[in-house]
C-alpha cells in the first residue's frame, strides 16, 4: 500500500503548505547584501551555486547547507562589513553618544533580520562594541556587529513559521509577509515602506497586501525579478555561455547573444506589464523587440537604436516565445538544431506535461551529421525504436516544427540543399489519440495561442517558482484556486502575479 502515493487532499477542508525556513538563494543573498550595504561581495564566488530543480534555482528542499556554505558566508560577512564601514557607511548616530551602539544595532538589525530586534537581541549584538574586542574603536565595533548579524540564521533564512489561528492553521506574521512579498516580487529585502507596514500591523489585511503587491510589481525591481522567472521558465539562462561551434555559426557573436537576451527581457516585460498581458500575446504577437545588432542578424529593418525597440513582423518568422532567439539558441546543440530538446521544451515548460526519462541504457547521442540528409530525416529514425517511440510520439511532432531555425535561431528554407519539412502535430492535448496538425512555428504558435493549456501551465510554473520547493498534494488546492482566478481574469498574466501573493495559500501554513 505504500506505493499508492500520498493520500488525497480535501481542498474544501483547507490544505496549505508547510511551515518552514527557506534559505536565501545565492542570487537573493547577493542582491540583499548589495541593497543593504552598497558593497559588491567579491567572496560571493565561494558561495556554492544553487541546484536547478525543474528549471528553477530556488528549490528550498534541495538547498542543503554544507561546511562550504558556512565558511563562505563568514568570509562574505567579514569582507562586506569591513568594506561598508571603511567606505563611510552612515551609522545613523554619533559614536560619542552612549546609545549609539544599540541604536546602530536596532536600526541595521531591523533591515538585516527584516523585523524589529527584541531587547535581548539588541543587547547581544551591541556587545560587539565592547572595548575589550575593539580597543575602543567604535567603527571596528560596528563592523563586528554587522558581521555577526550577517551570519545569523535570521538573515540567511526567510522565516515562514506563522502564528496559530483559531482554526488550527498558522498565519504568517506581518514581517514574514513583508519578507515573502519582497523576495517573491523583487528578489531582495523589504524596503522601508514594506517594513513600516509590517511594524504597524497593517500588513495582515487582504486589501493592504494587494496594495503592496501592486506597488512592488510597478517598481523597476518587479520587472527585473519577473525576468529572472522568465529566464528560468524558458530555460534561457545559459544563453550567454552556451557552447556553439564558431566554425558552423560564425555570426553568433557575443553581441548577438546579448541582443537576444535583451529581446526576451524587453518582450516579456512589455507583454506582461504594458501590453495585452495574455498568453496568446506572448505566443503570437506579430512583433518582437530588436536593437540594430539583432535586426541585422534576423534580417529585419534596423530600428536605429542600440536598445531593443518594437519591430512589427509580417512574415511570421519572428515574434512570440517559440521564435525568440534566446529560446531557439538555448534549446539546440552546439553545431545543429535539436528537435528533441525543442519538443520536450514545449511539452514540459509550456504545456506542463512531464515526460518520462529515457529508458536505462538508451544512447541519447544525437545521430551523426549526414551531409545528404536533413536533421529531421536523421532524428526521425530513432522514433522507430519500440523502447523510444512512446515518448517520441509526444516530442518529435512538436520539435520538428522548429526545423526552419538552426542551432543559433537563424531562419532557413533548406538544409544541405534539401527542403525543410516543419510540419507536425500536437498529440494528445484534446485527449488520448487526438492530433492537432500545423506547419511551422507561426502555425504552432497560433494554435497554442488559441487554447488554454499554455496559460494554465504558466500559472503552474509561476506557482512552482513562487513557493520554491517540491510540489506537495496541498499545492493542487492552491493551483486549482489560482487557475480559476486566472480564468476569471480572462487569462491576465499581470493579475496572475498578483493572485499568487493575495490568495489564501500565500499567508496560511499548516504543520
Amino acid at each position: 500500500a505504500g506505493d499508492d502515493g500520498p493520500a488525497p487532499v480535501d481542498c474544501e477542508a483547507g490544505a496549505y503548505g508547510p511551515r518552514r525556513l527557506r534559505l536565501l538563494t545565492r542570487r537573493e543573498y547577493h542582491q540583499t547584501i548589495v541593497d543593504l550595504l552598497g558593497v559588491e561581495p567579491l567572496a560571493l564566488a565561494d558561495v556554492p551555486i544553487d541546484p536547478i530543480v525543474e528549471g528553477f534555482d530556488n528549490n528550498a528542499d534541495a538547498a542543503v547547507v554544507t561546511d562550504r556554505h558556512v565558511e563562505s558566508y563568514m568570509n562574505v560577512a567579514e569582507e562586506v562589513a569591513t568594506a561598508a564601514i571603511d567606505g563611510g557607511l552612515s551609522l545613523g548616530c554619533m559614536p560619542e553618544d552612549p546609545a549609539c551602539a544599540e541604536d546602530f544595532v536596532a536600526s541595521f538589525g531591523r533591515r538585516i533580520f527584516r523585523r524589529p530586534l527584541a531587547a535581548d537581541e539588541v543587547a547581544y549584538y551591541a556587545a560587539q562594541f565592547d572595548p575589550s574586542l575593539t580597543e575602543g574603536d567604535f567603527y571596528q565595533g560596528a563592523a563586528l556587529a554587522l558581521r555577526a548579524l550577517l551570519v545569523s540564521p535570521h538573515f540567511l533564512y526567510r522565516f515562514e513559521l506563522g502564528e496559530p489561528d483559531d482554526e488550527g492553521r498558522f498565519r504568517l506574521t506581518p514581517h514574514e509577509i513583508a519578507t515573502a512579498l519582497s523576495y517573491g516580487l523583487w528578489g531582495t529585502l523589504p524596503d522601508d515602506a514594506l517594513l513600516d507596514a509590517a511594524d504597524t500591523g497593517t500588513l495582515v489585511d487582504a486589501a493592504a497586501i494587494e496594495a503592496q503587491v501592486r506597488r512592488l510589481l510597478d517598481d523597476p525591481r518587479g520587472r527585473a525579478a519577473f525576468d529572472v522567472f522568465g529566464t528560468q521558465w524558458l530555460g534561457t539562462a545559459p544563453l550567454l555561455q552556451v557552447n556553439k561551434d564558431a566554425q558552423v555559426y560564425p555570426a553568433f557573436t557575443p553581441e548577438v547573444r546579448e541582443a537576444m537576451a535583451a529581446e526576451q527581457r524587453a518582450f516579456l516585460g512589455h507583454v506582461v506589464f504594458d501590453g495585452e498581458q495574455t498568453m496568446a500575446e506572448l505566443l503570437d504577437p506579430g512583433y518582437t523587440f530588436a536593437d540594430d545588432v539583432l535586426a541585422a542578424y534576423y534580417g529585419l529593418p534596423a530600428p536605429g537604436s542600440a536598445e531593443p525597440m518594437m519591430v512589427p513582423i509580417d512574415d511570421g518568422r519572428r515574434g512570440g516565445l517559440l521564435r525568440l532567439g534566446s529560446v531557439l539558441a538555448s534549446h539546440a546543440h552546439p553545431n545543429e538544431s535539436a528537435p528533441i530538446k525543442r519538443g520536450a521544451f514545449v511539452r514540459e515548460r509550456l504545456l506542463c506535461q512531464p515526460l518520462a526519462p529515457p529508458p536505462p541504457g538508451v544512447d541519447a547521442t544525437p545521430p551523426a551529421i549526414d551531409p545528404n540528409a536533413t536533421t529531421r530525416e536523421r532524428f526521425s529514425q530513432h522514433s522507430t525504436d519500440p523502447s523510444c517511440s512512446g515518448c517520441h510520439q509526444l516530442i518529435d511532432p512538436l520539435g520538428f516544427g522548429f526545423e526552419h531555425y538552426d542551432g543559433v535561431a537563424g531562419f532557413r528554407e533548406t538544409e544541405n540543399n534539401l527542403p525543410i519539412d516543419a510540419s507536425g502535430a500536437v498529440i494528445d492535448v484534446d485527449g488520448e489519440g487526438t492530433e492537432l496538425p500545423y506547419d511551422g512555428l507561426a502555425e504552432l504558435s497560433s494554435l497554442l495561442a488559441g487554447r488554454i493549456e499554455a496559460g494554465h501551465c504558466a500559472v503552474e510554473q509561476y506557482q512552482r517558482f513562487a513557493v520554491g520547493r517540491d510540489p506537495i498534494p496541498a499545492d493542487e488546492c492552491a493551483l486549482d484556486e489560482l487557475t480559476a482566478m486566472f480564468d476569471d481574469a480572462d487569462g491576465n498574466l499581470y493579475e496572475m502575479l498578483v493572485h499568487q501573493y493575495t490568495a489564501p495559500s500565500f499567508v496560511l501554513r499548516q504543520e
